[in-house]
């Protein structure tokens, strides 16, 4: 069996499809080592086909030179977007200049990691995320909705299998889009084995760098846009009794989004006061530590495909607070405390008592890196390997 995979998600900031498409490569390249019958992987990158070593290698280049300070989206590229049909005329142009080269890679099966497929001849695996742009639109540029929107039946009719990361986004594709219950496979994400409990002197490094004590603030890790609930963070933050605000910092990590001018504006008020600290995307191999030295993880985020930051904090021994009835309540099970979704009151009062009671942190860590240890990226690559094997004998 030969594979394609489209890796033009592998540009910092990595975001949870970056992370994905990262980690399938990584450890397909290990299971190719093992097994005969995977016999190649190919890669789509930009406009260029690639092996899946040199794939790699660009990611890294690409993660070591990232600088963070400058912004996601160029102005000149935000305003060519509002023009429109540009995202789609983009899209065209882009499949357009890959057509010519894929008739060599008509025998390889191509798996699409970003939602939409493109055009192939041979088996085709994708992998829907979430929903997100079909329940909260809101949250998402205008144009990239309508080009999802307008393509993903195409994908969901085209595709021999289809992979989501979560059972809830299963049954959205079955209940609402009435897709066959036999053609989605549900695989969960992995953790990496560098997502571990630290003690103070081996964060020490990191937190000199961002001037934090471990053990002394609560963190979210994620893009910052409206659907990761952010708002409601502030606002439970803010409520809570001052001698919590005055005993632990509010970090946030993870490069600017969109639709969040309010936000940032919000955020960068707090900052100012010396409530909340902005360290914008951190690099790969920091996350791991900066986890490590939270007292407390917080995600309040509307809506999942699966969640990855809060099982990256589990497997860390950072006890969590994050929203019930979501991806990250399937799979965290008893691990995280929970709140019901959008009531900031309730958030609160969960990031209260864990912050007051030293025992329920110590229950909830426990609970976390238990639940942590069930998954890993080599189970999540096996499994997905069993996919394609599905497709590709039809």
């Amino acid at each position: 069996m030969k594979l394609l995979i489209n890796t033009e998600s592998l540009l910092p900031p990595l975001t949870g499809i970056g992370n994905y498409t990262l980690h399938l490569l990584k450890e397909l390249l290990v299971l190719q080592q093992e097994d005969e019958a995977l016999q190649q992987i190919d890669c789509i990158s930009g406009n260029q086909f690639i092996s899946a070593t040199e794939a790699m290698t660009k990611c890294h280049i690409a993660e070591q030179s990232f600088d963070n300070t400058k912004p996601r989206i160029s102005p000149l590229r935000r305003a060519i977007r509002r023009i429109p049909l540009a995202y789609q005329i983009r899209q065209a142009l882009h499949d357009l200049r890959l057509a010519q080269q894929r008739r060599q890679y008509r025998h390889h099966l191509y798996h699409e990691p970003n939602f939409i497929l493109k055009s192939h001849p041979g088996p085709c695996v994708a992998t829907i995320h979430d929903l997100s742009f079909i329940h909260y639109p809101q949250h998402h540029p205008a144009e990239r909705v309508t080009w999802m929107r307008g393509n993903l039946q195409k994908t969901l009719d085209r595709a021999d299998r289809l992979i989501t990361v979560s059972n809830i986004v299963r049954q959205e594709l079955i209940g609402d889009l009435g897709v066959p219950a036999d053609k989605i496979q549900t695989t969960y994400l992995g953790v990496d084995p560098s997502f571990h409990p630290r003690n103070p002197a081996q964060t020490q490094r990191l937190m000199d760098k961002y001037n934090l004590r471990h053990g002394g603030y609560v963190l979210f890790v994620g893009t910052l846009e409206p659907r990761k609930g952010l708002d409601l963070l502030l606002d439970a933050w803010t409520s809570l009794p001052l001698a919590i605000q005055h005993s632990y910092k509010l970090v946030l990590a993870g490069a600017s989004g969109w639709h969040n001018a309010d936000l940032l504006e919000r955020v960068q008020s707090l900052e100012m006061h010396g409530d909340v600290c902005w360290l914008r995307y951190i690099p790969l191999e920091e996350l791991p530590l900066l986890y490590s030295g939270a007292a407390a993880f917080s995600y309040p985020s509307l809506y999942e495909g699966f969640g990855l930051p809060v099982l990256e904090a589990m497997a860390s021994g950072v006890p969590v607070v994050c929203t019930d009835d979501t991806s990250m309540a399937e799979f965290a099970a008893h691990a995280p405390l929970l709140f019901e979704r959008g009531k900031s009151e309730e958030f609160g009062e969960q990031l209260r008592l864990l912050l007051e009671d030293s025992s329920l942190r110590e229950r909830h860590s426990a609970l976390g890196l238990e639940r942590a240890s069930h998954f890993s990226w080599r189970r999540f690559a096996e499994e997905t390997l069993t996919v394609y094997r599905t497709a590709y004998e039809g």
